[in-house]
């Protein structure tokens, strides 16, 4: 009895010391993986907020031989992308769906590619003014960074995942200049899960991509504004219908975006020539109103340091959506989540406007209820709260305004939730899978019970688990144990399940119940 005490004991120092070993070699490689991500993300992003200006200057000049310049540079670049895409397939689009996927093993990017084609497409959309983000860009090349390295270090498949997950931790973060949202949008959005080996090298690298970046961008809020007071006690009854009003536009926008991808795959031409007719709208539309091009991070921050009349405002919103929904239907590289958050600006600001001409507010509130719209704009297009409440803060270090956005934000959500709207990711990546990817190969995935799940107190035997899964082991309290059908599943206890690749996201949803 002594004996078998000591050896579970001495297996349990074993078990601990090799999790410290394989923790420390996961922050190491952590770390590499921000620096690498936050090079490539920083340089992006410097490109893409430059190329804005470049494209101001060329599209000042308004004489036919400078237009017809400009014209036939769009079909040039609209021809690049095209070979690009053909090259690397999943370099196409936002990437945060990619790497969704790249993750429940629907599919397997080939960095190289992806970090070359992401990187000259999401440049170029970016210098035509295409109404698309550098956020899901530069999600995908961190997250290409990650299997890059994991390569490099031949890593075994759940190393190779952590590492790319936590590169688009630090694609995000050098995106926005928001670390802990890099990290929480991994959590929220792309596991939906925390496990210590996931969290501790992904916010590594989300700090290490944050740090690099403020060498080249300083520590100001990336969206070039801040909301020092708090919106007043007294006006918080508005946030409800303004809630309910961005819960609907989150729902509005989901499904124009699909609406203009269905338009454009029913189009009989060549996908170059959807290019090309995408390229020279984009182009003629700038030499009507600028205001509408390019992701929007300047117009953000006019939105809310200056009142605008309400025509304009809610111009700014439909053509937004419209622009947004065209240019991302074309396939070109490019992300939604700026838009999104200049929608919802624009949306906030129509808000404050709406209220004062009708007396219900007084004073300057613009960038508070700015702010609020944003955080309940991400909320009802992905589904994510945390998220959400934390970018906008982050983006504007609004924190004294926090129990508007959070107000707002629920709010939003739980209208979402009510219209059956799917979470804008999840839909895109169903989209991209109507083909069968390697559903067959066995692959292994680990999940936590929670304190509020299903399952506990349920023996093993009696799970109810999808054909073809199985539990493999089971860690609780610092110990291994044998998956015996008969050991009952206790809170807090981790699992590695074997499955199909193509079952993944079954098997994970299904352990969160």
């Amino acid at each position: 009895m002594k004996l078998s005490l000591y050896r579970r004991k001495n297996t349990s120092l074993v078990d601990l010391t090799m999790n410290r070993a394989m923790l420390l070699d996961l922050i190491g490689k952590g770390a590499l993986v921000g620096v690498i991500a936050g090079f490539f993300g920083a340089t992006f992003r410097y490109f893409i907020l430059t190329s804005e200006h470049w494209r101001w200057s060329l599209m000042a000049h308004t004489d036919a031989l400078s237009v017809i310049g400009w014209l036939l540079l769009m079909v040039v670049m609209a021809f690049i992308i095209d070979k690009t895409l053909q090259w690397a397939p999943l370099s196409g689009g936002s990437g945060i769906p990619q790497i969704e996927g790249e993750m429940q093993g629907i599919f397997s990017m080939k960095p190289y590619r992806i970090l070359v084609s992401k990187y000259i497409g999401g440049a170029l959309t970016g210098l035509a003014g295409f109404s698309v983000g550098r956020e899901g860009p530069s999600v995908q090349l961190g997250g290409a960074v990650g299997k890059i390295v994991s390569y490099w270090m031949k890593s075994p498949l759940r190393e190779q995942r952590i590492l790319t997950s936590a590169g688009a931790a630090a694609g995000l973060a050098a995106a926005f200049s928001a670390p802990v949202s890099g990290a929480i949008f991994v959590f929220e959005e792309v596991h939906k899960s925390f496990y210590p080996l996931l969290v501790i090298p992904t916010f590594v690298a989300a700090l290490i991509s944050n740090f690099i970046t403020a060498q080249l961008f300083g520590l100001q809020p990336s969206l070039g504004f801040t909301v020092l007071d708090g919106l007043p006690l007294m006006y918080f009854p508005y946030l409800i219908p303004m809630g309910i009003g961005m819960g609907l536009l989150g729902v509005l926008f989901c499904r124009a975006i699909f609406l203009c991808k269905g338009l454009f795959e029913r189009m009989p031409l060549s996908r170059c020539m959807k290019l090309v007719i995408t390229f020279i709208v984009v182009a003629l539309i700038g030499y009507d109103s600028q205001l509408l091009l390019g992701g929007g991070n300047d117009l953000v921050a006019e939105l809310a340091e200056h009142s605008h009349g309400l025509a304009l405002l809610a111009c700014i919103v439909v053509g937004k959506i419209l622009l947004t929904s065209f240019c991302y239907g074309s396939g070109a590289q490019g992300g939604i989540f700026l838009p999104m958050l200049v929608i919802g600006g624009a949306a906030g600001a129509f808000s404050e406007s709406l209220l004062t001409s009708f007396g219900c507010i007084q004073g300057d509130w613009v960038p508070q209820l700015v702010v609020c719209a944003m955080g309940g704009m991400l909320a009802a297009a992905m589904r994510t709260p945390l998220l959400a409440i934390l970018l906008v803060l982050e983006m504007t270090n609004s924190f004294h305004n926090i129990y508007a956005i959070g107000i707002v934000t629920i709010i939003a959500y739980l209208v979402a939730e009510l219209c059956k709207e799917p979470p804008i990711y999840d839909s895109l990546l169903q989209a991209m899978t109507k083909q069968p990817s390697m559903e067959s190969i066995q692959t292994v995935f680990q999940t936590k019970i929670s304190v509020v799940s299903e399952h506990i107190g349920t023996a093993l035997e009696e799970l109810d688990l999808p054909v073809g899964m199985n539990v493999v082991s089971v860690y609780r309290n610092g110990q291994y144990l044998v998956p015996l059908g008969s050991l009952t599943l206790m809170s807090g206890d981790e699992l590695q399940v074997s499955c199909k690749r193509g079952d993944l996201k079954v098997g994970k949803d299904y352990f969160t119940k």
